[in-house]
């Protein structure tokens, strides 16, 4: 961990900070924010926001580069270690609502970032995690095929269709102000695997009421 990630995690005045630029970046874009409107929205001065994150740059790769990294660290770990294949999938899905949840301004400026313009600079930090993401999800998918739950051919199908309800989901979170509950991740899963699921398999699923 180096040292500039280790101030940023440890100060209370860098994740103050770092909120309020998400809010900014979120509403304004993040070309249109300048380090001046940021330190004046959170009270400080231009040196402090130096000081934890050099530069504007640097403070956008914080908002993306760690917590996405850790998400996807979780995503990994829920994979490799969660043994029922539903509740693995039910996990990755709450994993990323989770982190929704714990910082929707951050959240918006992701998605600002995702549905912005082509090519922003910015925006180049985002394509490794956007493969992480797909690809978790996926891999939580294939462990049903592997179950027998869902069939082999289908698990791209799948994996699409799970992709589709987190990004509805969350932006009727974001932007509707549609409340993300804690049991959406299940009850989608149930109804997805009534759809998916192999004809031949009674998998005992209820539906959810």
């Amino acid at each position: 961990m180096s040292a500039a990630t280790t101030k940023v995690e440890l100060s209370s005045v860098a994740r103050h900070i770092a909120r309020v630029a998400a809010r900014l970046f979120a509403q304004n874009g993040y070309d249109a924010t300048s380090v001046r409107e940021i330190v004046e929205a959170a009270g400080v001065a231009k040196p402090t926001l130096y000081y934890y994150f050099r530069s504007k740059e640097g403070l956008a790769q914080a908002l993306l580069t760690l917590p996405l990294s850790n998400l996807v660290a979780t995503l990994r770990q829920t994979v490799g270690t969660v043994e029922d294949p539903v509740a693995c999938l039910e996990q990755v899905m709450e994993a990323q609502y989770a982190f929704c949840r714990e910082d929707p301004d951050r959240a918006r400026f992701i998605y600002a970032l995702l549905f912005g313009p082509l090519g922003a600079e910015v925006a180049g930090e985002l394509e490794p995690f956007k493969a992480d993401l797909a690809g978790w999800t996926e891999a939580a998918v294939r462990r049903l095929a592997e179950a027998g739950i869902v069939e082999r051919e289908r698990i791209g199908d799948c994996a699409t269709a799970c992709r589709g309800l987190i990004v509805v989901a969350t932006l009727d979170f974001l932007y509707q102000e549609k409340p993300l509950r804690r049991d959406l991740a299940r009850r989608q899963v149930s109804d997805l695997l009534q759809g998916f699921a192999k004809a031949e398999t009674t998998l005992g699923l209820e539906p959810i009421k």
